[in-house]
Parts: C-alpha cells; sequence; structure tokens
C-alpha cells in the first residue's frame, strides 16, 4: 500500500507541474482596441489597399501609430497607452527590419514589457524580423486625434500629420474605403478605413530616413487579443 501511496503522489505531483507550466508558457491574455492611424510610401489612394503594387518603387513603407483606448496584459491595464512601429512591409526576409516607439512618459516598466511582447510578437509578429534588426525607443510621444486630423511626433524622430479627405457626395463625411481588401490585420481591424494625406510624414532613426510630405494616409479602428 505505501508503495501505491507513493506512486499515486507523483503521479498526482507530476500532473501538477505540467498544469502550472502549461499556463506558465500560455502567457497572460491580453487585449488591446483603440483608434490606429498610419502614413506610407505611397501617393494618396494607396493601391496596397486593393491588392495592386505600391506607386513608388514598388515599396511600401509605414508609421502606424497605435492608440490604445481601451486595454489589458493579464491584470495589467493598459488604457490610454501609444505605440508606434515603422516598417517596410515589402522588405524581403533578409533585409526586414522594424522600429517601435513606446510612451516612455506615460508608460510604467510592467507596461513597456507588456506593450513590446504584444506588438513585437503578435501584432507585428506576421513579419518574423530578426532580434538584430528590431530597434525599439522609449521616449516620449505626443499623439493627438480629432474629427479631421491625426497627429504623432516623437521629438525629432518622427512627425506624422494626417488629414482626412473631405468626400464629395457628403463633405460632412471622410473618403472611405468600405469592405476593405488588405491581408495584413485584416481580421483585427475594422472593415471601413477614413482616407487621407500625410502633409507631414517625415521619419529619421539611424540608417533609416524618409520624407513622405504629401503622401497617402488613412484612420480606422483596430481590436487585437490574444488567441
Amino acid at each position: 500500500m505505501r508503495r501505491r501511496d507513493y506512486l499515486l503522489s507523483g503521479l498526482i505531483t507530476a500532473i501538477m507541474l505540467f498544469c502550472v507550466s502549461g499556463y506558465v508558457f500560455a502567457g497572460p491574455g491580453w487585449s488591446v482596441e483603440g483608434e490606429y492611424f498610419e502614413g506610407c510610401t505611397c501617393n494618396p489612394g494607396c493601391p496596397c489597399l486593393f491588392g495592386s503594387e505600391p506607386t513608388h518603387n514598388k515599396t511600401c513603407k509605414i508609421a502606424g501609430v497605435f492608440r490604445i483606448q481601451k486595454g489589458n496584459y493579464g491584470q495589467y491595464n493598459l488604457d490610454s497607452q501609444t505605440v508606434i512601429g515603422i516598417t517596410d512591409l515589402t522588405a524581403t526576409p533578409d533585409k526586414n527590419w522594424i522600429v517601435f516607439y513606446i510612451d516612455d512618459k506615460k508608460a510604467s516598466a510592467v507596461q513597456k514589457n507588456a506593450l513590446l511582447d504584444i506588438f513585437q510578437n503578435h501584432v507585428f509578429g506576421f513579419a518574423k524580423v530578426p532580434q538584430d534588426r528590431i530597434t525599439v525607443r522609449y521616449l516620449p510621444i505626443s499623439a493627438e486625434s480629432s474629427e479631421w486630423r491625426k497627429k504623432a511626433v516623437v521629438g525629432d524622430r518622427l512627425t506624422l500629420d494626417i488629414e482626412l479627405l473631405h468626400g464629395a457626395g457628403d463633405p460632412g463625411k471622410p473618403t472611405q474605403i468600405v469592405n476593405k481588401n488588405f491581408s495584413i490585420w485584416s481580421k483585427e481591424f475594422d472593415l471601413t478605413l477614413d482616407m487621407g494625406k500625410a502633409t507631414t510624414h517625415r521619419f529619421n532613426e539611424d540608417k533609416y530616413e524618409w520624407n513622405y510630405d504629401g503622401r497617402s494616409g488613412f484612420a480606422t479602428e483596430f481590436h487585437f487579443m490574444s488567441d
């Protein structure tokens, strides 16, 4: 009987360890939702949104601003945080790269780690960018959003200022793409995109630099969550 007790005790312990380790490796549940706006390489009207090639050298470089209105990472609150991801969506796997900006003023150390996990490993996980080509900066971010204007500034590194385009049929509404056709973030973005033009879109981070003033921009809603 004693041997059977030992075996039973060992089996129960093994099951408990398996369950606990499975929970640890699964990671906390998380969810982020809010407003997204983006400036890119293309002329206004961005053909990428229709499955066509970009307008400039077959290259699609974006600065994407995620203004989280409601979010959590396990027990940690992520409301009112801002994350910016800047990358070349058309770069080949041997040359792809990404730059992340996370608001240094608003995010605590725990929130910074949570946001980096969400955006590096999940939101932009499709890009499979190697660690040595990922740049992460914790800097003050100024982000503004009104009915017709979306703006984000990160010191002298990024200025993105988008004005939405007024529709001709109803000037009180922006020009829109409804029921979009775009493979990236197809389920996580709202089906309707408000189209605009970047009056200013300038970026400078180490060896990456551009001036896309007057190029395309859009705004929409997003909702990402863990599996």
